[in-house]
């Protein structure tokens, strides 16, 4: 089963379109029902290496963010320290358990990252339609 997803339209600053891919998702901690966040959305970051989430979303699920384990990360603003916990990932396709990253400097909700979200779909980006399809893989 694959789900296609429009890209979304972004202005930049020199008046120019760009375009990403997002979809809602909501987080929990991984104990058996946990509750859920608020449904948000989150960008697919081919760039990423893991996912990363705002620091406030990590409040919201009951997570003392900063007790997480420490990790620099060296993104396109720079080095900065983000926060590991396990989570769980409320996607299409299913829950994902995975160690997401918290930032208290992260200027959206979320980035799908390499670990955690691309390791889970085959991905395929395509600017001719405007789109991105996922298809959930399912590994033993």
């Amino acid at each position: 089963m694959s789900i296609r997803i429009p890209y979304k339209k972004f202005p930049d600053t020199r008046g120019e379109v760009g375009y990403f891919a997002a979809i809602p998702v909501n987080i929990a901690l991984p104990a058996k029902n946990s509750p859920r966040s608020k449904r948000f959305e989150a960008i697919i970051d081919s760039g990423a290496t893991r996912c990363v989430f705002h620091a406030q979303l990590g409040k919201a699920i009951g997570l003392d963010v900063i007790k997480g384990e420490p990790e620099t990360t060296n993104g396109i603003a720079g080095p900065t320290t983000v926060y590991l916990h396990n989570i769980s990932l409320y996607a299409p396709g299913g829950i994902i358990a995975l160690c997401a990253a918290f930032s208290l400097d992260l200027p959206i909700a979320g980035l799908l990252g390499m670990r955690g979200f691309f390791d889970n779909f085959k991905i395929t980006f395509d600017p001719t339609v405007l789109q991105c399809e996922l298809e959930r893989l399912y590994l033993a």
